[in-house]
């Protein structure tokens, strides 16, 4: 995996977990949210990960980027004078009880980056597991539901802890497959 790809990989996890920072101390704060207070957890939605990222992205990347373009959810120009893109990144969550709803959407978005022109495609999941289950073990399983040869150990991983819901503690990670 290039630099590059991991660079990305890495601030998406940087920034998520700015996020779930914030939401905990704002829950925290908030009698309303005495008994659930799950941070970035409590927001379980694709979009909104996905506009965390691109906020993030547009501070630290230093290259152009755009949501939404050509319905790929995030790329990435070298300069901004380039009309090809850098990288293509999709970005699917992974986070329903048996991770099976998912799986032909992120299979779709696989074959959407495997067509895509660009120099490079990034599929991005998002998913969060109690901490006593590895996550290594997820992305075997992950790997396996996708059924399109991927290889499990060439997802590049970030992680961190954070808290799930009636406190339980969770794992949530950002994992990224070359296309």
């Amino acid at each position: 995996m290039t630099p590059l790809l991991r660079e990305i990989i890495k601030l998406s996890a940087e920034a998520l977990r700015d996020e779930d920072d914030y939401l905990n101390k704002a829950l925290s704060n908030n009698p309303a949210y005495a008994t659930d207070r799950s941070g970035i957890l409590s927001i379980n939605n694709e979009r909104y990960y996905q506009f965390v990222i691109a906020k993030y992205l547009y501070k630290h990347l230093r290259k152009p980027i755009r949501l939404e373009d050509n319905q790929i959810d995030l790329v990435i120009y070298p300069d901004d004078t380039s009309y090809k893109y850098e990288v293509a990144v999709e970005m699917k969550r992974w986070m329903s009880s048996t991770g099976n709803s998912e799986i032909k959407g992120i299979q779709k978005d696989f074959d959407k980056l495997s067509r895509c022109d660009c120099k490079k495609g990034l599929m991005l999941i998002f998913s969060s597991n109690p901490k006593h289950v590895p996550t290594q073990e997820n992305i075997s399983v992950l790997s396996s539901k996708i059924d399109k040869n991927i290889d499990h150990k060439l997802w590049y991983v970030q992680e961190f802890d954070t808290v799930g819901y009636s406190g339980s503690e969770n794992t949530f990670w950002v994992a990224g497959y070359e296309v």
